[in-house]
């Protein structure tokens, strides 16, 4: 009988040993800064998942999307920076994935610049995504400049914050620009060849 409690117990023991571990093993990736409160990216399949912990209140959770004309992984995102922030009404950061983590020596196997989305959060009643843009891509040959994305935090009398310009390396894609409304709301990109004034 003492036998089978010590059996027991050391199993029990591996087993809470074991937790910390399972605990990792969740993909979560922390977007440094935000003031709204503790924002974590969790990868569920191929579903990534935005959860922010305010100082007061319950959690929320808003599932993100990522156009591309490859299909997302299960992978979850490698890295996630923060753009800008509306404290408690809209967040704006980007996210990277690996391009192809199946397939080390295939195509972008391994390449360092991976696929990376901007998105845009509103954080208001119902929370939820507004924006979500690709800008980074090494399957579809797109590569934002380093300034990009570039946030312009400027009100107008059109009642925006600001906006968002996503500028491309020669050749790749022209300039676009994003307004973004004090509630997170944003408009239809506007695209232009040339870069716009930033006055």
């Amino acid at each position: 009988m003492m036998n089978r409690f010590r059996t027991a117990l050391s199993l029990l023991s591996i087993g809470f040993a074991m937790l910390p571990a399972a605990g990792a093993a969740q993909h979560a990736v922390t977007i440094r800064d935000v003031r709204s409160g503790t924002a974590i990216l969790r990868q569920h399949g191929r579903l990534t998942i935005l959860e922010i912990k305010p100082h007061a209140g319950s959690s929320l959770r808003i599932a993100l999307s990522h156009p591309s004309d490859y299909r997302q992984g299960t992978d979850g995102p490698t890295e996630a920076h923060l753009v800008a922030e509306n404290p408690d009404h809209f967040v704006i950061f980007t996210d990277t994935f690996a391009s192809n983590p199946g397939n080390i020596q295939g195509h972008c196997g391994a390449s360092e610049t991976g696929e990376r989305f901007v998105h845009v959060v509103a954080l208001g009643a119902i929370p939820h995504e507004t924006l979500s843009a690709l800008m980074d891509s090494c399957l579809l040959d797109l590569e934002a400049t380093s300034q990009s994305p570039e946030w312009i935090a400027k009100s107008d009398s059109a009642g925006f914050s600001g906006r968002i310009i996503l500028s491309f390396e020669e050749g790749t894609q022209p300039t676009t620009v994003y307004y973004v409304a004090p509630d997170g709301a944003v408009t239809r990109p506007e695209t232009d060849s040339s870069s716009p004034k930033r006055h």
